[in-house]
């Protein structure tokens, strides 16, 4: 017997051939569009600016997250170089200014005389439990007593101890300390696969003459999650051979700085984090931001990613831009909003009021934007006729709908119902555009589940982005970070 795909849960992306047994359709991914307005959270408040030193008022990574129950965003960030960790919210997830930073309460700053510098922060929405909560990994260098609290770090100052703590909250403000993480490297990541019920971690590993890599280490319980030993940690994401891109000054080769994962409605999607150089020593000694560029990596297992052909966000490298250099997308940024998807990023321009220049300098957060689902799409070939048939799908609903422009062109769709042994077909004309175009395609309603195929046809100019069945609420079942997606 033929084993079905489930595809019950969330709309099916066309970022690969997962779905299809066969297919001449020409896929075509497509760029981000950047808000005018950008950035959308930049230094402001006495915190943020640093004494004028390295400004910074942007996710690293932190988090973001839409709170249905309060109709709220919120955002927590680095204020201010290694300093401290602030939470804004926001109305509509643009406007971050309308009310006034808060402190975090729970998080230590100190220990034994010694100040607590934060570094890479994670903070994930907890929705496994009977109510949302929220956790927070936190990566901390433990500096000497004599270390001033307003001295700037460099890459050589002394460290007495560093490693990450998990935190918990019930409001994201208040906070409790949980566990002590694993053995890990700055910049460690974690995050919440709701296809196989698991927390991830992605760990900062090195890789030798590689550089930096990703390992992982995952269970259902996040305490059991955040605690391993050395050789308990997977071999992930290596660095050798990363992006396509040269280098740039005098790093060797392109390294994985970091990899952030989360899920967006029927599969993992992954920004990695492509370093293209200067080293540290170089960026800190002429005060340039280090290159990073974000590709964008889809995963059918969790585990296994393949990753887009070109960038989906990349460092300007233009000085004096707030985006000239050092992205990292925002834990959780994600996020689908009506007929769009944002994508939260943090960049950084290098400009301090006080130095001049330094690496480390104007950090801020952009909102980048695509087509919901619009990654990619799939579309005819150049002699504008193209089609597709599917995999044996187990899915849920009688209607079918799709993502779907026509242009000049048409979609025509053809469902075999392998319970009945019918057919029903239906065609979208030319003119339609809908992120969401509901199909009556002939399932009896009386059953929740149905084994179908599907062919699809396509001319001219149309394009399919995504497919889903569903009730006539439309609604995919999918996730984002934040939780199912209503």
């Amino acid at each position: 017997m033929t084993e079905n795909i489930d595809a019950t849960a969330g709309r099916q992306l066309l970022l690969d051939d997962h779905v299809f047994r066969s297919h001449n359709l020409v896929r075509t991914w497509h760029p981000v569009e950047v808000n005018a307005t950008n950035p959308v959270l930049h230094p402001s408040s006495d915190s943020d600016l640093n004494g004028g030193r390295c400004p910074i008022a942007a996710p690293f990574d932190d988090g973001i997250a839409f709170d249905r129950s309060t109709g709220l965003w919120k955002v927590w960030y680095m204020s201010g170089w290694f300093d401290r960790t602030h939470l804004r919210e926001s109305v509509d997830g643009v406007d971050w200014f309308a009310d006034e930073p808060v402190d975090l309460l729970g998080l230590p700053y100190r220990r034994d005389g010694g100040l607590l510098q934060r570094d890479g922060v994670s903070v994930c929405v907890d929705y496994t439990g009977a109510r949302r909560e929220y956790r927070l990994l936190r990566y901390v260098r433990q500096r000497p007593s004599d270390f001033a609290v307003d001295t700037l770090p460099h890459h050589a100052s002394p460290v007495v101890a560093e490693g990450a703590d998990l935190y918990g909250s019930s409001d994201g403000v208040n906070w409790n300390h949980l566990t002590a993480v694993g053995p890990c490297g700055d910049n460690t990541t974690f995050f919440y696969d709701p296809f196989r019920k698991e927390w991830v971690f992605s760990i900062r590993t090195h890789l030798g003459r590689f550089g930096r890599g990703r390992g992982w280490h995952s269970d259902s319980d996040l305490a059991t999650a955040a605690t391993w030993s050395p050789e308990e940690v997977v071999p992930w994401v290596a660095s050798h051979g990363a992006g396509h891109e040269n280098t740039v000054e005098d790093l060797p080769s392109p390294e994985i700085y970091k990899v952030t994962c989360m899920p967006y409605e029927s599969q993992m999607l992954g920004f990695f984090a492509i370093y293209r150089g200067p080293s540290n020593d170089w960026a800190e000694e002429r005060g340039t931001p280090k290159i990073i560029d974000l590709y964008l990596g889809s995963s059918r297992d969790g585990y296994h990613y393949s990753l887009s052909p070109r960038p989906l966000l990349v460092s300007s490298r233009r000085p004096g831009s707030w985006d000239r250099g050092y992205l990292h997308m925002v834990n959780g940024g994600l996020i689908p909003v009506d007929d769009l998807v944002r994508i939260y990023y943090t960049a950084f321009s290098g400009v301090s009021p006080s130095l001049g220049e330094h690496m480390y300098a104007g950090g801020s957060m952009g909102l980048a934007q695509l087509r919901r689902d619009g990654f990619a799409s799939l579309g005819a070939d150049a002699t504008g006729h193209g089609g597709a048939e599917s995999k044996r799908l187990r899915v849920r609903g009688e209607h079918l709908f799709v993502n779907a422009t026509t242009g000049r062109g048409g979609i025509g769709v053809s469902v075999l119902d392998h319970r009945s042994s019918t057919h029903h077909t239906v065609t979208l004309g030319p003119g339609t555009d809908s992120t969401a175009f509901g199909l009556p395609v002939g399932l009896d309603g009386a059953y929740s589940e149905h084994d179908v195929t599907l062919e699809f046809e396509l001319t001219g100019d149309a394009r399919l982005y995504s497919f889903w069945f569903s009730d006539r609420s439309g609604i995919s079942g999918g996730f984002c970070a934040s939780g199912p997606i209503d």
